[in-house]
């Protein structure tokens, strides 16, 4: 339904409609666990890893149902050519009579049997159990995986974000630099059309401004690269991320203890090594008796008197035994192969650990150099400040030459960058340090 505007609210209207054109809605930043999740979402290595996970699940379930009951229905039909006959001699009896011969056909020619059949495994030295434990194992191994994947990925996309941030921060500060020197050239050619400064000071000028033009087309470049990458990673562009997401770390000894305990590739050794045990328990289960109950229901033609030829329901059972006996030793010797897998896998073990504890210790003094060069860095930043103040005075005054005050100038742009640098190489050092530890993923 339209609405007539009266005069009386058509200027508050146009107040409203050019507040809109000036301040647009402002979008809400998107969080970068966001971008994380939907990075893990669109990794086909990592779904199939999880998938990896659901598959071994289901051979878990499948492994505990084999300490169930089996039922099973066959029916089966057997032509003989010829069938059995028994032939039983006349026997005369003395002072009586004579008894005669007879022939009985034992059988059929054409046999049927339809069998439901159950069998239960009564004792299997534990073979069963071992089965499902293994299974289980497995399961934690492939859960591992995934987590291990998912480590990696998050750290591709915080790396990504880390370095577009850097790199739009110093597209930022050439930029402001850009401006700077061309408000600087406006006022040097005022002062050189009175003949107050020489032209050389126009082409010093002149020339920073072009290679600063260079440097700014470079970065815009690494930008739009960087951008297309990260959205590779997670389908989001990084200027809609969130810019103040920082990175979180554990103290040096708490990350060394995360690390020991929560490690996915840890974790796998440790699953490795429990699954060779229970190999090792497995060849020595084989040796021990193997026990099952079985039943059946039969009815065929003949049943079980092949005499009467007729259709017959009977049923059977019993327990069935197996015991090895001799084997040549060969059991003793895949036990003796099996320790020789476990002591690799505890070699393998402490050699990760002893490589970790270096590299956590050695980005841990990182940290520490670059945030002591960032005290160092803000005071460089606070001397250049009065340096550019003082060396832009005495150009005025032709005290000094104009390369010097381009200098002081450049120079504060230069330490405010590498401040902006050291700030995001830390961040870069801490996401490098929650992969190594496996502390990289966002908890959901």
């Amino acid at each position: 339904m339209k609405k007539n505007i009266t005069p009386l609210q058509l200027p508050m209207l146009m107040l409203i409609t050019a507040q809109m054109l000036v301040f647009p809605f402002n979008h809400p930043k998107i969080p970068l666990e966001k971008a994380i999740a939907d990075g893990l979402k669109l990794s086909y290595d990592y779904q199939n890893l999880y998938l990896d996970q659901t598959g071994a699940e289901i051979k878990r379930l499948q492994a505990a149902k084999n300490k169930l009951f089996n039922l099973n229905f066959s029916a089966n039909y057997l032509f003989k050519s010829d069938t059995m006959i028994i032939e039983t001699p006349k026997v005369h009896i003395p002072g009586s009579i004579t008894l005669p011969g007879h022939q009985i056909e034992a059988g059929l020619k054409n046999n049927y049997d339809f069998k439901l059949s159950l069998l239960q495994p009564l004792f299997t030295g534990g073979l069963l159990s071992y089965s499902e434990k293994m299974s289980e194992i497995k399961k934690a191994i492939a859960a591992s995986r995934t987590e291990l994947k998912g480590h990696e990925i998050t750290g591709l996309i915080k790396t990504s974000y880390f370095h577009y941030m850097l790199l739009t921060r110093k597209q930022k500060s050439l930029t402001a630099l850009q401006n700077k020197l061309a408000l600087h050239h406006g006022k040097l050619k005022n002062l050189f059309s009175e003949g107050l400064v020489k032209k050389s000071d126009l082409l010093e000028t002149l020339s920073q401004l072009e290679e600063l033009n260079l440097t700014l087309n470079d970065t815009e470049m690494a930008i739009e690269n960087e951008r297309n990458r990260f959205h590779l990673l997670c389908g989001l562009y990084p200027e809609n991320i969130d810019e103040h997401y920082r990175e979180k770390t554990l103290s040096s000894l708490a990350a060394w203890e995360f690390f020991k305990s929560q490690h996915p590739v840890l974790k796998q050794l440790d699953s490795q090594r429990e699954i060779l045990m229970v190999k090792k328990k497995t060849v020595s289960s084989r040796y021990l008796p193997q026990v099952s109950g079985f039943a059946e229901i039969h009815y065929g033609r003949p049943g079980i008197d092949f005499f009467k030829k007729e259709w017959a329901l009977y049923f059977q059972g019993g327990i069935t035994l197996q015991l090895p006996l001799f084997d040549w030793s060969k059991g003793k010797s895949e036990r003796e192969l099996i320790d020789l897998e476990i002591m690799k896998l505890d070699n393998q073990k402490k050699n990760l650990i002893r490589d970790i504890e270096l590299q956590i210790n050695h980005l841990y003094a990182a940290i520490k150099t670059l945030e002591s060069k960032l005290i160092h860095m803000e005071q460089l930043i606070k001397y250049a400040q009065e340096d550019g103040q003082l060396k832009a005075s005495l150009y005025q005054e032709r005290q000094i030459p104009h390369t010097d005050y381009l200098a002081a100038l450049l120079n504060l742009e230069k330490y405010s960058f590498s401040k902006e640098e050291i700030i995001f190489q830390i961040e870069k050092i801490k996401v490098n340090i929650n992969i190594l530890i496996g502390n990289a993923k966002e908890k959901s």
